[in-house]
């Protein structure tokens, strides 16, 4: 008898999803449970002397040190949502469950909601996805890759393809990806990109682009592959591989899932890939829990994610 495939496994369907939240009451639970592991506390001020407050208005609890209300969403991405806490858990539930996301007219249609609020909603559970932390790898992968539109599909006189550049490194122990949008690929910033992620004098893995070459000068060890003969792996293991498995899977978002993105939202996308690469063994369920407590103190207002340029506004992406 076969194994069932790990997306099986680790997944988790529609109607599991509403047998376990039938409603909001069950679903702020879960948001309480995972966001307060020891018990309600403040976000404002951390105390854990907290008041119910039995009419639940202005908001559920009090907190007897400042004197001030919250709710479950209170100093989160949720922050002064109108949306009940079963739409959003079942938003994180579909965002996380996707190893290629899901756009927001798919989200739209399963949370019956209109598509610009499941846009914004989508970019807030995005932002719950942001590592917040630079691991130090011993071993790393590292290449870049570049996303946008096609020249010749644009008007003859915006020929220019607008591509964003995006540069990876993967370790090669534990599988660990992170990826960063930049302005342009060269030396200084593919150099800076690991010395970011990659300990002093750690092992690197890369193409045979000539921006990695200052990498043996800043005290790496630095091996290639040379893509342009057909060497994928050499005889002592080097490869790219991994990295480039990583773009496949990012790539295919891109065109299969949204089409098109926002350049000014680029970041966003990588990062939420990101976080679903790095935990793409665990259970759906564990990746939201690991959403919401990544969550703790960041916000996304309309005003401020539309701010990043006019183009996000009209695209909705």
């Amino acid at each position: 008898m076969s194994k069932a495939h790990k997306i099986v496994k680790n997944g988790l369907s529609l109607q599991g999803f509403f047998r376990l939240f039938p409603s909001d009451v069950e679903a702020e639970a879960w948001f309480v449970e995972h966001r307060w592991p020891n018990g309600i506390e403040c976000p404002h001020c951390g105390s854990d002397n907290i008041a119910t407050v039995k009419t639940r208005k202005p908001q559920p609890w009090r907190c007897r040190t400042c004197r001030r209300h919250f709710s479950h969403t209170t100093n989160t991405p949720m922050h002064s949502s109108n949306l009940g806490a079963q739409t959003w858990l079942l938003a994180l539930m579909l965002v996380v469950s996707n190893p290629k996301q899901v756009s927001s007219v798919q989200l739209a249609a399963l949370c019956e909601i209109s598509q610009p609020c499941a846009w914004h909603l989508g970019h807030r559970i995005r932002e719950m996805m942001v590592a917040g932390h630079l691991p130090g790898f011993d071993s790393v992968q590292c290449d870049e890759s570049w996303f946008g539109g096609k020249a010749k599909n644009r008007h003859r006189r915006r020929r220019d393809p607008g591509k964003t550049p995006v540069i990876a490194a993967i370790d090669n122990d534990t599988g660990e990806a992170v990826a960063t949008p930049v302005h342009e690929v060269t030396a200084a910033t593919a150099t800076a990109m690991v010395e970011a992620v990659a300990k002093p004098g750690a092992e690197v893995h890369t193409d045979g682009s000539r921006v990695y070459d200052e990498l043996a000068a800043r005290g790496f060890d630095h091996h290639t592959v040379i893509h342009s003969v057909g060497q994928y792996v050499t005889p002592d293991g080097v490869t790219t591989n991994a990295v480039e498995n990583f773009w496949s899977l990012l790539k295919r978002s891109y065109v299969g899932t949204f089409h098109w993105w926002s350049p000014e939202h680029t970041h966003r996308y990588v990062d939420a890939h990101t976080f679903l690469f790095n935990r793409r063994d665990r259970h759906v369920t564990d990746r939201m829990a690991d959403a919401v407590r990544l969550g703790e103190g960041r916000r996304l207002p309309w005003r401020d994610l539309c701010a990043a340029g006019p183009s996000a506004a009209k695209s909705l992406r």
